[in-house]
Parts: C-alpha cells; sequence; structure tokens
C-alpha cells in the first residue's frame, strides 16, 4: 500500500522537529475565537465548540484513522454535543493525535485546518463519518489523493488548494505541536479525554459510553460550582 502525501520525509522532519521543541514548548494563551482564551485548559490552535461561560471543558484527542475515534464521534459525542454542549454547560475542544497509517491522518487533519473556522470541525465530522470508505477507496486504484481530494472539494477547496495544503509545513508542525502537547500529557492511545485538565479513566475492554462520559461531566460540573 502506499500513500504519496504529505511526504513522508516531510512528516519525518517535521516530527523530529516537534519532538525536539517539545522539552521547552511553552502553551499559548488564546484561541480561534481570537482575544483571550475562554479558559486555561484551551490554546491557541483549539477550534472550540460551545459558550465561553461553560464550568467544564472536555478535550478529546482523536484522529481521523481510528476506528474507536469514530465510533465515540459518531456513538457519543452527538448524546455530549445534545445533553452538555448545547446547553452551554461543557465546552468541547477536539485536539489531532494522528494515528496509523499517519499519512492519511495527517492527510485528514490538513484539510480540516486548512479550511478553518467552523468548516474545521465540520470536515472533522466528515472524515469521521466516511472513515471506513475513506481508507478503502486509498488502498484502491484511484488512490489515496482522490479520497481525500474528493472531501477538500465538498468543502469548497479546489485541487490546487488541496495540493497547497498537503505541503503546509506551518500546518504540519501546528498537528506535532497539538500531538506532542497529548503526548506531554500522558496521551497513549485515542480517543484519550480530559475534562477540565484530569484524564478521563476509560472503561477496559470495551467502547466508551455517553453514560460513562455523563457521569465524568456530571462530577466535574458539580465540583465546579
Amino acid at each position: 500500500m502506499s500513500y504519496q502525501f504529505p511526504s513522508q520525509g516531510l512528516i519525518s522532519k517535521i516530527l523530529v522537529l516537534g519532538t525536539l521543541l517539545l522539552a521547552s514548548a511553552c502553551g499559548p494563551t488564546a484561541n480561534n475565537e481570537g482575544g483571550k482564551a475562554a479558559s486555561t485548559f484551551e490554546t491557541a490552535t483549539d477550534f472550540p465548540i460551545g459558550s465561553k461561560d461553560a464550568k467544564v471543558v472536555m478535550i478529546e484527542y482523536a484522529s481521523i484513522t481510528c476506528p474507536h475515534c469514530a465510533n465515540f464521534h459518531l456513538n457519543v459525542l452527538p448524546t455530549i454535543k445534545e445533553n452538555y454542549i448545547a446547553p452551554g454547560k461543557v465546552r468541547y475542544v477536539f485536539r489531532e493525535f494522528p494515528t496509523p497509517p499517519i499519512e492519511l491522518a495527517m492527510a485528514g487533519h490538513l484539510i480540516a485546518r486548512c479550511a478553518g473556522g467552523e468548516k474545521r470541525n465540520q470536515v472533522i465530522d466528515t472524515l469521521m463519518r466516511q472513515q471506513g470508505d475513506l481508507v478503502s477507496q486509498a488502498q484502491g486504484p484511484t488512490g489515496a489523493k482522490q479520497a481525500f481530494l474528493n472531501v477538500a472539494l465538498s468543502f469548497g477547496m479546489n485541487e490546487s488548494q488541496f495540493d497547497a495544503c498537503m505541503k503546509n509545513e506551518e500546518q504540519l508542525k501546528t498537528l506535532v505541536e497539538v500531538r506532542d502537547g497529548g503526548i506531554a500529557a500522558g496521551v497513549t492511545g485515542t480517543p484519550t479525554l480530559f475534562i477540565n485538565g484530569v484524564m478521563f479513566e476509560a472503561p477496559i475492554g470495551r467502547e466508551i459510553t455517553a453514560e460513562d462520559v455523563g457521569k465524568a461531566l456530571d462530577g466535574a460540573l458539580a465540583k465546579a460550582k
């Protein structure tokens, strides 16, 4: 199986750079909504969803090539959005933690970041929903580029913009910085959740459920009163 984008050499170079910078990196203090961060748990590279006044912030480290992440996104997150995020109780942030095949994960997350703004989270949603098909297409005759180009086109990019996105070193460095921040925080697998800075203890031997996360969020909300 061969994935031709982003360049593996470029990814390797930036991964090494990210590792070298990890020890001295300082977390930024503002987010993509502009101005000051709504909480101490958010960073300049985040695309938060939910009220700035929420007393609880849930961070998810996940990958668009991770089946467990897709399960969480499709079967757990909608309930959390309905019961906690929409009512303004919880603020939610998705952070990238690319998993193998790294080139595919990086490509998907790059498209999302290049789309930017509200489209970024919409791209993540599309990639999660189409995860199985995208991986299958990447292994087929049309290849990985066409599979991900189709997604990019659906969000208003043209092919030239897509190609430029795949070579965007600044965005690649951002992905590595986000990943390295996760590693520094103790992330070893995906999805990993942090609720007001505390790592959520995922159940052993089964998928995370909305009930599991709801109990943890209720506990955090009670403490935050």
